[in-house]
């Protein structure tokens, strides 16, 4: 039977499959050594500060929020949610285990990495840079990298919506730069025309990451932290580096048939500018809530982070189906969702359990029918 896996070699891009064995040899050669943990010594997951007795009580309350605890629950859901409608937080809590070793729950508080969400945060920041007159996402990559090859027909924009051709570095182990990135990212050939093709690269970001901290004069997280956490309320957020790898609370778990395996982060750089934020499911709330009323950027530069350039329906950090704008981050053991409706409904999922059978968009369309029944 196969298992779900999501290297730290590959970044922050996409779920692959494995089989059983396979797993356990990539868990083992690039994973931050842990215990193994038998199915039979885990403890049903319950909600923090929430009583078993709810999904067996005659008493349960008929309001929202308690049908929502309910369905989570029956559900073994492991991770922290957040429900907002009409400004209004209907559920903003944690459910299951942060660490099943130490026996701590998830709390409304507890910290995940989220990935590929991060992607949404540089290509806001990148809009901001462009209402300040800092660039412009047309503008050809040669003018903020003159050297990059193709360079003259690769445009900002085509990073940013995941339309420029480029590949993936060659990773190499230990410490590298966002600089050092982008050369490895320039050896390699373009897989296409710029602007004829999607396809989605955690390179793209990279480039915007280096280019940012160019044109600002800061590093990227510094930038990040000053305008977009800071005004959008986000106290419980920051970023995974060399120096500090682990300052969110959560352990991510891969579960096989068998057993669970704790996964961990093997190198920071491969997740610059593309999936090295964390974050509380309170705290992405808040970005989505502060993005959507025009309070990062200009309602007129939302439109364009919203605009789908390609058949992904992908724009600019963001996919926008045309009742919901979201993004999904997976990197080893964590999952994340977020998405904002045009009924102003917002649903936050950061999970840190990922199988086989696990289907966060399922999970989202089961709360967002309990919402509107």
């Amino acid at each position: 039977m196969a298992a779900i896996l999501t290297s730290s070699l590959t970044g922050c891009q996409f779920s692959v499959p494995f089989t059983k064995e396979e797993a356990k040899e990539v868990l083992l050669k690039n994973t931050v050594p842990t215990n193994k943990i038998s199915k039979s010594h885990i403890v049903e997951p319950n909600s923090a500060g929430l009583s078993k007795k709810l999904l067996s009580s005659s008493k349960i309350s008929n309001s929202l929020q308690d049908k929502i605890k309910k369905y989570l629950l029956s559900n073994k859901v492991n991770g922290s949610v957040v429900v907002i409608r009409d400004k209004k937080t209907i559920l903003d809590e944690g459910f299951g285990y942060s660490s099943i070793e130490k026996k701590i729950f998830n709390q409304a508080q507890t910290t995940y990495p989220i990935a590929s969400i991060t992607k949404t945060f540089v290509a806001t920041s990148v809009m901001q840079l462009q209402e300040k007159g800092k660039l412009n996402i047309n503008d050809p990559l040669s003018k903020y990298i003159p050297d990059f090859p193709n360079g003259n027909k690769i445009k900002l924009i085509y990073l940013l919506s995941h339309r420029s051709g480029i590949q993936k570095p060659k990773w190499h182990k230990g410490d590298t730069t966002p600089e050092a990135l982008v050369k490895e990212i320039e050896k390699r050939p373009l897989l296409f025309q710029p602007g004829t093709q999607w396809d989605y690269k955690d390179a793209n970001y990279m480039i915007l990451g280096y280019i940012l901290e160019k044109v600002t004069g800061t590093s990227l997280h510094d930038y990040i932290q000053k305008n977009i956490f800071n005004k959008a309320g986000m106290k419980h957020s920051g970023f995974i580096t060399r120096q500090y790898p682990k300052l969110y609370t959560s352990t991510g778990y891969i579960l096989d048939p068998v057993r669970m395996y704790p996964l961990g982060i093997s190198n920071p750089y491969m997740l610059y500018g593309c999936g090295d934020i964390y974050t509380t499911a309170h705290d992405l709330s808040l970005y989505d809530q502060t993005l959507m009323k025009g309070d990062l950027v200009s309602m007129k530069s939302l439109e364009e982070i919203e605009k789908p350039l390609s058949s992904s329906h992908y724009g600019l950090g963001l996919y926008n189906n045309g009742s919901v704008i979201s993004s999904r981050g997976v990197l080893g053991g964590w999952e994340s969702l977020h998405l904002y409706f045009k009924d102003k409904t917002s649903i936050v999922l950061l999970l840190n359990e990922r199988h086989k059978k696990s289907d966060i968009y399922k999970i989202s369309d089961e709360i967002l029918h309990l919402v509107r029944s």
